[in-house]
């Protein structure tokens, strides 16, 4: 039977013991009517409904909300939480109740402010987000209900799905590394160089307003840059001296080269590669490399690489120069602000200049 409990507060029990009442005058006094009333009184005082209160809309909400209840998995693994308008707890299961023990209010379980509890019920709206609890991870499923004016919570363990999540973040996170030291090794550059861009543009990236999550993939995507360095002849890769015309036509398809490798995977972190491989020598002024694309058109991932790529370029050596003194460097990009670079990312630079050369010293040539 598909019922809604629509009984007020302890009318159950009212009811009860006037079933009880009924009966017994009904027997003492010989009146069958009131016999009629008494089961009336016991059948509804057992389902916790009365047809009348249902007819008549009375207690219509906490009815409601009532039945929402009586669904609840109680013994259910997984928490189940019931939240009222003002965001306080209202109801949770025995799991809830075990897992979720400091929880009071939907704030404690989703971050404060990103989250307006009377919108989601006027709107029958559903948000999501992760809640960790010790070493534990649960996916939450927020859902806001209008017709009794709370916000149901299903809680999902997610522990296993994210280790695996990490594992294979963390495999990809390696190969990207290797794959970006394969670049720079043919050409005679050192793994630190890699690592080093990798901590500049994550620096850059989170400085810059970045999420945390688009700074973590730029981090790993970023060492992958020369990637397309694999296919360029090392007559040309490794020449110490200058370039002839034809010679820098032919280094400057690394760019165009590495983009074309990666771009095929949906894998955030290889599509944001070849990104990265792609845009990192084009320059703001639109006189860059493989396409001439300019100012803001320049991928931020592209912009951020570009300032961290050649920052720690031109202070280490290469077989075709010397390193260069830090002040030279920073001459050089004070002139290049708003010409090769993004004019807002090299004030950053400058500003956050301390923890650039303490990344530089971390991570040193050996």
């Amino acid at each position: 039977m598909n019922l809604k409990h629509n009984l007020f507060k302890h009318e159950k029990h009212i009811r009860t013991l006037l079933g009880v009442i009924f009966i017994s005058t009904a027997i003492y006094y010989d009146i069958w009517w009131l016999a009629i009333f008494a089961i009336i009184s016991f059948i509804t005082s057992s389902y916790e409904y009365c047809p009348m209160h249902d007819a008549l809309g009375i207690n219509d909400k906490q009815a409601k909300r009532n039945y929402y209840l009586s669904q609840f998995p109680l013994f259910n693994p997984e928490p189940v939480l019931l939240f009222q308008e003002n965001g306080n707890l209202d109801f949770t299961n025995n799991a809830g109740k075990e897992v979720f023990k400091e929880i009071q209010n939907i704030n404690d379980i989703y971050p404060k402010n990103e989250i307006l509890p009377h919108l989601l019920i006027k709107e029958n709206k559903s948000v999501f987000n992760k809640v960790t609890v010790g070493k534990l991870t649960y996916m939450i499923h927020f859902k806001g209900v209008s017709e009794i004016g709370s916000i149901l919570a299903f809680s999902f363990n997610v522990t296993d799905l994210v280790k695996i999540n990490e594992e294979i973040i963390s495999t990809q996170k390696d190969i990207v590394y290797k794959m970006g030291e394969i670049g720079e090794t043919r050409s005679k550059e050192t793994g630190n160089h890699v690592k080093r861009v990798a901590e500049y543009s994550y620096l850059l990236a989170i400085e810059s307003g970045l999420s945390q999550e688009e700074a973590e993939i730029l981090k790993i995507a970023s060492p992958m840059h020369d990637i397309g360095k694999v296919g360029i002849p090392d007559n040309v890769l490794k020449k110490p001296g200058k370039l002839d015309l034809e010679e820098w036509k032919i280094m400057q398809t690394h760019a165009q080269m590495g983009y074309e490798m990666l771009k095929g995977s949906d894998r955030p972190i290889l599509k944001a590669a070849a990104i990265v491989a792609r845009d990192h020598h084009e320059k703001w002024d639109g006189s860059g490399y493989p396409n001439a694309t300019s100012t803001d058109n320049i991928h931020i991932y592209g912009r951020i690489t570009a300032i961290a790529d050649v920052f720690d370029a031109l202070g280490s050596r290469r077989v075709y120069k010397e390193a260069w003194e830090l002040e030279k460097i920073l001459a050089l990009f004070k002139e290049e602000r708003g010409k090769h670079f993004d004019p807002k990312l090299v004030d950053i630079m400058f500003e956050n200049l301390d923890k650039f050369l303490e990344i530089r010293d971390s991570y040193k040539d050996v």
